[in-house]
């Protein structure tokens, strides 16, 4: 990897503030972790569900459905834990107001600038299929919202500050999502 790829930098820019470095000014729902967002939506969907007795999908074709969740849940996880890996490997932070000490572009940051969002993403349509949870998929609409509103915005305002020309590069070479 060459140094436009991933360039270390020693704190933030010199013109940061100490608010900046803290992450203060994150907005509140940049500052809830996704992944208690996404859990808390399909454990509503579940209990809506439950609740209302919401009819379920039934048919020959259930038992097909259940193992393409499990294994889209799968490949999501294996998705999260190998991002997670780089990151360790580069030793950056992985909360959106942490400062990130690299630009990652390689791995699965070659392909999406956000991979473990798509993980949630793809987990949670996975678990939902899965555990014969429909009326749980509905309810993605709320992290989604929450990713592309806030978070990301977010998170690309922190990296555009944090690495300049470099991140516009990436930025315009990756697409958000896929």
């Amino acid at each position: 990897m060459s140094d436009g790829d991933a360039r270390a930098v020693p704190g933030l820019h010199a013109g940061a503030t100490r608010a900046d470095r803290d992450g203060a000014h994150a907005p509140w729902l940049a500052a809830f972790p996704a992944p208690l967002t996404f859990a808390g939506c399909l454990l509503a969907g579940a209990l809506l569900q439950r609740v209302l007795a919401l009819p379920v999908y039934t048919g020959p074709w259930v038992a097909t459905l259940q193992t393409a969740g499990g294994l889209l849940a799968m490949a999501a996880l294996l998705l999260s834990l190998a991002s997670l890996g780089l990151f360790a490997r580069e030793r950056t932070t992985i909360l959106p107001s942490g400062a990130a000490s690299r630009l990652v572009v390689h791995g699965p940051y070659r392909f999406s600038r956000n991979p473990m969002y798509v993980s949630l993403v793809a987990a949670y349509v996975g678990l939902a299929l899965q555990l014969r949870m429909p009326w749980a998929l509905p309810l993605l609409a709320l992290p989604l919202l929450q990713l592309q509103r806030v978070m990301i915005p977010f998170e690309e305002a922190r990296m555009q500050s944090l690495f300049g020309d470099a991140y516009l590069a990436y930025r315009a070479r990756v697409r958000r999502w896929l």
